[in-house]
């Protein structure tokens, strides 16, 4: 019985598919993005819930790291966008919690002069 061309160009084809799908360049742009986030929420000194949002952004970054070591660009990449979202939440949170304590500091100096305006002093009608 010799083998018949379906059989040969059949599993060659699906091969040279496979390599074709398997030889992704590189992802340096996503990891060069991912890391200017994480230094950009480095720079907002993040606490709280947005320090732990950070701190899983790095831990995403190492495996970021570990996949390009062993050649796994997409999981480089796909690790490398989850970094980089993650970074910025953190950035995003530590800028609101800021912003809620600017917030509160003057909303507490309203109170406090409303108070003072509308104390009546002794003596006065």
């Amino acid at each position: 019985m010799t083998p018949s061309r379906r059989k040969i160009y059949l599993p060659l084809s699906a091969l040279l598919f496979a390599g074709a799908v398997a030889a992704a360049p590189p992802p340096d742009a996503e990891m060069a993005a991912a890391q200017s986030a994480l230094a950009g929420a480095e720079r907002s000194q993040p606490s709280g819930d947005a320090a732990q949002m950070l701190a899983e952004a790095h831990q995403d970054f190492s495996l970021a790291q570990a996949a390009m070591a062993k050649r796994k660009f997409k999981d480089a990449k796909n690790m490398a966008d989850r970094t980089a979202a993650a970074a910025d939440l953190a950035t995003a949170m530590a800028r609101l919690a800021s912003l809620r304590k600017e917030v509160d500091g003057k909303a507490a100096r309203n109170a406090d002069l409303r108070r003072r305006l509308l104390v009546v002093p002794e003596g006065q009608p």
